[in-house]
């Protein structure tokens, strides 16, 4: 009895983080909310109906909100989809009216109406989606949001790359203000070849590309002057690493419009999916496991397990009856500016570790099984896995301004994570921590799974040692003032505060505690008294007004931080209230008094609040707006 206990105890402790829950989807689906020929539910029951789990329904530049009434044409099709559609969920459930010379017209059904027809927990999902449809100079330009919250309007722009930035941008803009996740990716990029692989390379923010798209016209496989999408993917990837960016991961959907006709000119279900290795069916951990890779795009070869794990891609195939298989590795080499097959088997396993001489690596597999309805005649059932890679970091910037008054605030969720603020010349980053087993993950909310990329070691530590190496003692060059890494705690204090000091041992020699550069503060959830009496502390404490004037010394508390809306009401219009400037003013004296510096949250992303803050007193400008608080401190510099 007891052994049984203490295996089911060391199962339920793994299962977090190999667990292999694989989840069928497709993220690119059109309906007669726009230019699809079928209703919402017919869609949704024929995906539920064929083992996917989960379907992003994205219509061009709407969402299925609202009253929205369809013409049904008195072609013969028409009229027989609309009767099967009928036929399927009745007159009680169908709104129709019938008119004059045989007319018809159907109100279509909401998503708020149909969703809980089809959804079942853990069995299937319908992600609120929307695909934002605009162009450049008669290049058609397409992105899908995936569980988005409110309608986008897609923005214009002087370029194909200015076009989807601004759009990407909107996206960001979204999932920051309402907290939910949701990411944007391109679409079809050789569409009307409107994208090349310099244009995406350009792009920051976006983690995903089509890599393959099931609609007849999207051109995956290029032509005599222009790439495939599979070449642009490696060309992104090189210049994404070189940059140390994260690498752009390669989805295969369907983007099906037709439901009626089948065949090589029409655009159709089943085509392509992606297959998600995540602990739950839910938008959370489904976006979470794309994001960090978890998953393999397909026509239809099916994989054992994840396939990526640290430097070793390993695949196994799920092999059908009769069916061969051909791995192969494709890769770029160190020196080489293309990718090319590294290496070939035929068999339904291999493996392939990444050696000193390689950049990056990733693997098509692809069966002899002719694909059902293919995309092009003679196409064969194929997967893709995402890239693996070793982390690199990126060489600094020559005439970067430090900025002693900026900090980034969630740091991590920039489009590069530690090096676009050292590129802007921040001295300040904050990044948000969750100890999960003995592990600190780095992530705003709790982490579904462990992502050994994701941990505080690998995102700041290891990289700020090596940037330090490159400076030669210093984080950004020629600049003496300490670097300030804010960790937030959100977890319990005294266990989380313990793992920190843990990890950072390794790293002691680059803290301000060892006459390194690097000071660490902790926040969120801090263990106060702990940290106070600890013999040999190498952190500080992130403190609030109310700890000024209790004795703390600027080396244990060196920032006092509080939430803006605490501090001023003021929100930037008009002038600022002369008492909440006083107000301000004071508690800044107090602060500096005392030897520390003075940083408020949450405050409003404007020019004209930063002005009246620094004017006040207040040191640290927080912000997600890298780039304008940036371009704000060096105007006050020129000044």
């Amino acid at each position: 009895m007891k052994v049984s206990v203490l295996l089911l105890l060391f199962v339920h402790c793994l299962s977090p983080v190999f667990a292999q829950n694989w989840y069928k989807g497709n993220l690119h689906t059109h309906s007669l909310w726009s230019d699809g020929d079928d209703y919402p539910e017919m869609i949704m029951g024929w995906y539920k109906a064929n083992g996917y789990h989960f379907v992003g329904l994205s219509d061009h530049n709407i969402l299925q909100e609202g009253e929205k009434w369809v013409k049904v044409a008195r072609q013969k099709d028409r009229r027989q989809v609309f009767a099967r559609y009928l036929q399927t969920f009745g007159p009680d459930w169908v709104t129709y009216r019938q008119g004059p010379n045989d007319s018809l017209t159907v109100r279509l059904k909401t998503l708020s109406e149909y969703r809980n027809h089809f959804e079942e927990p853990g069995k299937f999902l319908i992600m609120k989606s929307e695909e934002m449809s605009t162009g450049f100079q008669g290049k058609p330009i397409h992105l899908n949001v995936t569980n988005v919250q409110n309608l986008i309007r897609p923005q214009p722009g002087n370029s194909v790359a200015e076009v989807m930035q601004n759009n990407i941008d909107l996206v960001v803009a979204q999932r920051r203000l309402t907290g939910q996740p949701m990411f944007p990716h391109i679409n079809h990029p050789n569409f009307h070849y409107a994208m090349t692989a310099q244009d995406l390379m350009q792009l920051r923010h976006e983690r995903f590309f089509e890599v393959f798209n099931g609609h007849p016209q999207v051109n995956n496989y290029g032509d005599t002057t222009h790439d495939s999408t599979e070449v642009m993917w490696d060309k992104i990837n090189l210049h994404f690493l070189r940059q140390g960016r994260p690498l752009m991961h390669g989805l295969a959907t369907d983007d099906s419009h037709n439901y009626s006709y089948f065949g090589p000119t029409y655009s159709n279900s089943g085509r392509a999916w992606v297959m998600v290795n995540a602990p739950t069916l839910t938008p959370e951990a489904l976006i979470e496991a794309l994001e960090a890779g978890r998953f393999y795009a397909t026509t239809g070869v099916e994989l054992k397990q994840l396939p990526q794990r640290g430097n070793t891609l390993t695949v196994r195939v799920k092999a059908a009856p009769q069916t061969r298989y051909r791995i192969r590795f494709i890769g770029v080499r160190k020196g080489k500016e293309r990718a090319e097959i590294l290496r070939e088997v035929t068999d339904t396993t291999a493996r392939y570790t990444l050696t000193d001489d390689v950049w990056m690596v990733r693997a098509r597999i692809i069966s002899n099984t002719p694909k059902f309805n293919p995309f092009m005649p003679g196409d064969v059932e194929m997967a893709w896995t995402q890239p693996i890679s070793w982390p690199q970091v990126p060489q600094t910037l020559a005439d970067v301004t430090p900025l002693p008054n900026a900090h980034a605030h969630n740091d991590y969720e920039q489009s590069r994570p530690l090096w676009d603020a050292l590129d802007h010349g921040f001295t300040s980053v904050e990044a948000d921590v969750h100890l999960i087993g003995d592990t600190l993950y780095v992530a705003h909310n709790r982490p579904a799974f462990r992502n050994p990329a994701a941990t505080l070691e690998a995102m700041y530590l290891k990289p700020l040692a090596e940037r330090i190496r490159q400076n030669g003692g210093r984080v950004l060059a020629g600049y003496n003032g300490p670097f300030y890494l804010m960790i937030d705690a959100k977890t319990q204090s005294d266990s989380t505060y313990r793992a920190i000091e843990t990890v950072l041992q390794r790293y002691r020699q680059l803290l301000t505690t060892s006459k390194g550069p690097v000071t660490v503060v902790l926040s969120g959830n801090r263990p106060g008294q702990t940290i106070a009496k600890a013999k040999q502390r190498l952190l500080g404490i992130d403190g609030r007004p109310a700890d000024l004037g209790k004795g703390y010394s600027a080396a244990l508390m060196p920032i006092v931080s509080d939430a803006y809306q605490n501090q001023l009401s003021w929100r930037g219009q008009g002038g600022m209230p002369a008492t909440e400037f006083q107000k301000l003013r004071q508690l800044a004296e107090r602060t500096h008094k005392e030897g520390k510096k003075l940083r408020l949250w949450a405050s409003p992303e404007d020019p004209a609040v930063w002005a009246k803050l620094r004017e006040a007193g207040v040191d640290f400008l927080n912000t997600d707006q890298l780039a304008l608080v940036r371009d704000f401190l060096l105007q006050g510099k020129i000044k």
